[in-house]
């Protein structure tokens, strides 16, 4: 899933940008949605509220945890579980750092590299990368990203600039 796509349907059910952009900031911040004295639903047309816990169930599985492995370093490796049954790696870093994956598998095949032996089994959807943002986030702060997790960004280019373009904008990264 792209994050085009998210906006398309919250648009699809009658959102503005403004509501597009104030549900993706909640999601991407990892943020509930149900903080202060008003509900993001008193600021959402009735449309929209109707389709908001499907929509954010939808999100909630793009990336789950497997398994965490903590390290002496400080870093925690994160076993990420996708809509598909695919798996990712993401590593939450010391000081607020997180590693994400660009894609499952790689084509590149490096030799000092052991995701490259499967091969290339698919690109991930700029939703997806940024969905290992948030799952990171419900674990521990992060405020930097780095693609250097399974894959080569490089060979998912669009894919990986419209995730930097939502982390960078309403992720507040």
């Amino acid at each position: 899933m792209r994050v085009q796509d998210i906006r398309d349907r919250l648009r699809a059910h009658g959102a503005n940008a403004r509501h597009a952009q104030r549900v993706l900031r909640l999601w991407s911040q990892a943020l509930p949605q149900e903080t202060g004295r008003r509900l993001i639903a008193d600021f959402l047309p009735a449309s929209l509220r109707a389709q908001l816990p499907q929509l954010v169930g939808e999100l909630e599985d793009l990336a789950r945890l497997r398994s965490e492995h903590p390290s002496a370093d400080g870093s925690v490796r994160l076993l990420v579980d996708l809509a598909d049954g695919q798996t990712v790696e993401s590593v939450l870093l010391p000081r607020g750092g997180l590693c994400v994956s660009s894609q499952v598998g790689c084509a590149v095949g490096c030799v000092f590299c052991m995701t490259g032996r499967e091969g290339l089994l698919r690109q991930l959807g700029s939703a997806e990368i940024v969905a290992q943002v948030v799952l990171a986030r419900s674990r521990r702060p992060v405020n930097k990203v780095v693609f250097m997790g399974m894959g080569e960004p490089a060979h998912n280019l669009d894919n990986v600039l419209e995730a930097i373009e939502l982390l960078g904008t309403a992720g507040n990264i």
